[in-house]
């Protein structure tokens, strides 16, 4: 008879309690999967919460300690709840050991599989039942509370150093010249400092990092003032871009020298100066630019001393002892360390450590620099791209032969800077650049030449960029080239513009520009080939015989054109370029007949403000002018001789007053290919019947401005051979209150090319930009777009319309608009100028239904008293630069949270004192951080 052995001896309080569990759970596999249930739901709680935690992250903010606590239970649950599932595995019924099964005759299959297993606790199916009723209640606990946690995340704690640097790695090798002129003026010793040196050594950029030194240190000057003299500098210029740095509007064109070097006095006289005056040539009159001491402060001792410093830069030593310098500083060429540091640092540091050959080829180009730092720069960023040995070491070779530059006569400081200019200029990639850059000395010495009104439409005028369909592709093109000669270091961007208009100037380094006239006459054969004056004193003109060789001539901030007449009769046999600058007076001035007729092949004329009235009949003999610029004359109409101007391509007649134009004169020039004919003093009624009839080689661009009716915009795509590249809309519509400017008559031929449009004093009280429904967006190249002076305006909506390319968004004097949420919705948008908007008491007032980061660069609000705040809630800026603010007296918060603290690209914040002292902070140490970027 079988027998069986059992054993009695069970915890009867654990039986109990594991039946109760088993009352209310069931059976364990049904309270497991109960368990799993519900930790899916809670994990997908925690997920929720962790992406609301990394989009915190991205603008600056931490989590909270209450949800960081929640998140370690989660973690700490769903470790618990994995070994209660892997000990439900590990055993089954059959092993309860609630009863302590054992077999005769050894251990059962069952219990040798269980044994291999680590079990964490008794694991019998009481047990397990207990552990996941235990489970079951921590997870729906954790869930009640995940409801109660807001706020999810918060500003975080302040850096240990909160205090950030506004500029990059202090330049190579001129840290102690910034720390001897620094110590000099904090210890009161000298008024006039001066900096002098060979050109390319580094002195602008001592200065600079004085200017950078004494824009942190708010406590010493009231006024840091920064202006460029340069060679052919006059002392009224300097006196208008002093008073341009500190905004003084008291200082007139008309006003003489006298006037305007008191007036700077009136305003200076009281305040802590510093001028910092950037290469200058010869005495400079500091009274006349407001920087004496008032007799009342030499009189008396005050109880606060003022003070007025001024440091300047000069190539000549003999100018620091007629400036009377206090303290005269030599800044000498690098050593060899630093030398080849600098070089290193500009070149490309794969390529150098690739190949041994090629960097040992490298230290010794270094070294032919002689630690003149312009020249290591201009070399190494020329030689980047050159990865062979063999190039390396030719170059090298080129540099050393001394037969080669022996018909440069040079000196042999200036010889060393035109050797690293030519390397950089053969390296350029092809000869459209090398054209592009010699151009750039057609303008004057530190001149900041807008790139997109005077230096690509130069290009273009010259012939250097030809082969294109409208003239968004030329322009396209000159920014390509542009980026290229910024990139080889022989273009400079200006970092002083209009904040408006990002990047538009760039500059020329004077010994660059010296080097580059140099290689013109190397070229041509001849050291008279192009020829650049500033002003009226023209001591220097060539004779007539030198006349005979001239090709290109620029003659800027005239106040007389007449000076060429001079010449008589004689001809200019081979001038194809000639730029005639005025001085932007109100005196009228006159052509002279016979200028004309003595330039038979002139191509390119720039007669641009010169404040011309009138053209003379003789303009009809430019029969090769192709490129013809009258911006800013008050001309009113063209003589009928102008259509003899068959190869005429470019015609710029913005803001002139151009009323009579012959008819079908335009339209039978067959070779134009762009023409300007916006900011025209009154409509101009002919431009309809003109471009009508425009049947030319090319299809042309235009830049128009007309009124803004219903006919006109339709008349736009009547235009069976234009493009509309930029367009200004203006008038008194008050038959269209809701205006659509996707409407049918805004069809694809208009808005295909539009990169520009300006909306201006038209009665409407909506506006919306839409796109045809079914097509793409009727505005793909729209890049600029400006509001002014819409009085009844109150909303701007966009309809189906992608603006994907807009980058720059103006609006002004509209007084009723209440928001300009739709901003979100612009990509790429990196200015936003808003001025003169009173109703508007926030920039962004819906938010929740847009995304909450920002492309935004540039930010300028002027003139809006309502406004309190940039939004509802904390956007991120991650691209933010320049911030400005002007009379806005209730903006007390920028909505900026921490995330603006590692945004290293943040370079000026511009805006009153009282209003920067009196803006609310969410965390103080932002502003501590932010303080130093404050002008």
């Amino acid at each position: 008879m079988a027998c069986i052995n059992l054993n009695l001896d069970v915890d009867v309080n654990s039986c109990l309690s594991g039946l109760w569990a088993s009352l209310r759970l069931g059976r364990p596999k049904s309270g497991i999967e109960k368990l799993k249930k519900e930790m899916t739901i809670l994990r997908g709680k925690r997920d929720d919460i962790k992406d609301q935690i990394e989009q915190a992250e991205r603008e600056g903010r931490i989590p909270t300690h209450q949800v960081s606590q929640w998140l370690l239970e989660v973690e700490t649950l769903e470790g618990q709840v994995a070994d209660v599932e892997q000990d439900f595995q590990s055993i089954s019924c059959f092993s309860c050991n609630c009863f302590n099964q054992t077999q005769t005759g050894g251990t059962s299959q069952i219990q040798q599989a269980r044994d291999q297993v680590p079990i964490r606790e008794s694991s019998n199916c009481c047990s397990i039942i207990r552990r996941v009723a235990k489970k079951l209640s921590e997870a729906n606990e954790l869930m009640s509370r995940a409801e109660a946690l807001d706020p999810i995340a918060t500003v975080g704690p302040p850096e240990p150093t909160v205090m950030l640097p506004i500029s990059h790695q202090s330049p190579i090798g001129i840290e102690s010249y910034v720390e001897d002129i620094v110590g000099y003026v904090d210890g009161g010793k000298g008024d006039i400092i001066g900096i002098y040196g060979m050109g390319g050594v580094g002195k602008t950029t001592v200065l600079k990092s004085i200017q950078q030194h004494y824009l942190l240190k708010h406590t010493r000057f009231d006024r840091v003032i920064w202006v460029v003299a340069s060679k052919d500098c006059q002392l009224k210029r300097l006196q208008m871009d002093i008073a341009k740095s500190l905004g003084l509007q008291t200082l007139q064109e008309n006003d003489d020298e006298q006037t305007c070097g008191d007036k700077l006095f009136s305003y200076l006289k009281n305040r802590n100066c510093l001028l910092l005056l950037d290469d200058i040539w010869e005495h400079v009159d500091l009274q006349l630019l407001g920087m004496a001491h008032s007799t009342i402060e030499r009189g008396q001792q005050q109880q606060q001393e003022l003070y007025k410093v001024v440091v300047f830069t000069t190539r000549s030593e003999t100018v620091c002892a007629q400036m009377k310098a206090k303290k005269e500083i030599k800044v000498k060429c690098l050593d060899p360390v630093q030398a080849w540091q600098l070089f290193e640092e500009n070149s490309n540091k794969d390529v150098l450590s690739s190949d041994a050959g090629i960097k040992f080829v490298a230290e010794e180009l270094a070294k032919e620099c002689a630690g003149l730092p312009l020249a290591l720069v201009t070399v190494a960023r020329a030689m980047s791209g050159k990865k062979s040995w063999e190039v390396w070491n030719d170059t090298l070779t080129q540099i050393r032969d001394e037969h080669k530059w022996t018909s440069v006569c040079l000196p042999k400081d200036s010889l060393i800077m035109y050797k690293a200019f030519k390397l950089s200029y053969d390296s350029l990639e092809n000869d459209s650049i090398r054209k592009c850059l010699l151009c750039c000395a057609l303008w004057p010495e530190d001149y900041e030449i807008d790139k997109f009104k005077e230096l690509i439409p130069c290009w273009i005028g010259c012939g250097i960029i030809r082969d294109f369909n409208v003239i968004n592709e030329a322009f396209a093109k000159g920014c390509s080239h542009l980026e290229d000669l910024i990139a080889a270091s022989l273009l400079e961007k200006c970092t002083e513009t209009d904040l408006l208009y990002e990047d538009r100037g760039v500059k020329m380094h004077d010994v660059i520009r010296d080097m580059a006239l140099l290689m013109v006459s190397e070229l041509q054969g001849s050291t008279r080939k192009w020829i650049v004056k500033v002003g009226i004193g023209f001591s220097d003109l060539p004779k007539q015989e030198e006349w005979q060789e001239v090709e290109r001539a620029s003659f800027w901030e005239m106040n007389d054109i007449t000076f060429l007449q001079d010449y008589g009769a004689f001809t200019f046999p081979k001038l194809s370029m000639l730029i005639l600058r005025g001085d932007r007076g109100w005196k009228t001035k006159t052509i002279p007949p016979s200028l004309f007729t003595s330039m038979p092949h002139l191509t390119y004329l720039d007669l641009a403000f010169c404040c011309i009235a009138e053209l003379p009949m003789e303009i009809g003999s430019l029969i090769e002018l192709q490129y013809l610029n009258l911006t800013g004359n008050p001309i009113t109409r063209l003589p009928v001789e102008f259509g003899c101007l068959s190869k005429l391509e470019y015609l710029l007649l913005r803001a002139t007053r151009l009323e009579i134009v012959p008819n079908e004169m335009i339209s039978k020039l067959s070779m134009l290919k762009w023409l300007d004919i916006t900011q025209i003093f009154s409509a101009p009624k002919w431009w309809y019947d003109e471009l009508k009839s425009f049947k030319g080689r090319h299809r042309l661009s235009v830049e128009l401005g007309i009124k803004a009716t219903p006919d006109n915009i339709e008349r736009l795509n009547m235009l069976p051979n234009v493009s509309i590249w930029k367009l200004t809309l203006y008038g008194q519509i008050s038959e269209l209150p809701n205006y659509d400017l996707g409407i049918p008559q805004w069809g694809c031929r208009t808005g295909d090319k539009l990169e520009c449009l300006r909306i201006v004093n038209i009665r409407l009280d909506r506006l919306v930009l839409a796109a045809s429904i079914g097509s793409e967006s009727n505005f793909r190249c729209l890049k600029e777009l400006q509001f002014h002076s819409l009085n009844l305006l109150e909303e701007i909506s966009l309809n189906r319309v992608q603006l994907y390319n807009l980058r720059v968004l103006d609006i002004f004097n509209c007084p009723l608009l209440k928001d300009v949420s739709w901003v979100l919705q612009l990509p790429c948008l990196s200015i936003l100028s808003i001025s003169e908007c009173p109703r508007m008491k926030e920039l962004i007032t819906d938010v929740e239904n847009s995304n909450s980061s920002s492309s935004i660069q540039r930010l300028s609000l002027i003139f809006m008293p309502n406004l309190n705040r940039i939004a509802n809630r904390q956007l991120h800026f991650p691209y933010l630069e320049y911030i400005y603010v002007n009379c806005c007296p209730e903006l007390k918060n920028l909505s900026f949270g921490v995330e603006i603290l590692k945004n290293c690209r943040l370079k000026h914040i511009n805006g009153d004192e009282d209003w920067w002292d009196n803006l609310d902070w969410d965390d103080k140490s932002i502003k501590d951080s932010l303080t130093p970027y404050f002008r």
